[in-house]
């Protein structure tokens, strides 16, 4: 079996808790299959996922078992120099624009970043622009939406 390392967006992340809350422990307890999000991620899914206990707010438990599959991306490296390529013109308001017309953030382009320095990560999202650049510069199996996503645990027998 190929080993395979999903790097998950927000979307994505909030659709399993949804539609399928075991999935994640169950991917984690497979061999060879893995799971990560970006630290930028954990950031926007922690601000929905505070919940009260006896007066306090503490985060749940659904997103600190998240925090073992949590990777670092140093979007510091990005620069003018960097961001310009033949795909990218990077503007001063933190907006990376594509040559195709799409305009997506600098959080949105650390996960095409990170895909990038690690040729064994698959990213997946439901962000349509995101998509559809990620697949332009990686290659296009390496960006999936949820349900490619799904389809490729089913023909791994992780989703049934």
């Amino acid at each position: 079996m190929n080993c395979k390392a999903y790097l998950l967006d927000a979307n994505i992340v909030i659709n399993v808790w949804n539609k399928y809350p075991n999935l994640l422990d169950t991917i984690e307890n497979k061999e060879c299959i893995d799971f990560k999000i970006s630290e930028d991620i954990a950031g926007e899914l922690s601000v929905k996922e505070f919940v009260q206990f006896n007066n306090d707010f503490v985060l749940s438990n659904k997103f600190l078992k998240l925090l073992g599959h949590m990777i670092y991306n140093d979007n510091s490296s990005f620069d003018n120099e960097l961001l310009q390529s033949d795909f990218i013109k990077y503007e001063q308001n933190n907006k990376i624009y594509f040559n195709n017309g799409d305009k997506i953030s600098i959080n949105d382009y650390s996960l095409i970043n990170i895909c990038e320095r690690n040729k064994d990560y698959i990213l997946v999202t439901d962000d349509k622009k995101l998509i559809r650049n990620a697949k332009i510069i990686l290659d296009s199996s390496r960006a999936l939406s949820f349900k490619e996503f799904l389809n490729d645990l089913k023909q791994l027998n992780i989703l049934l």
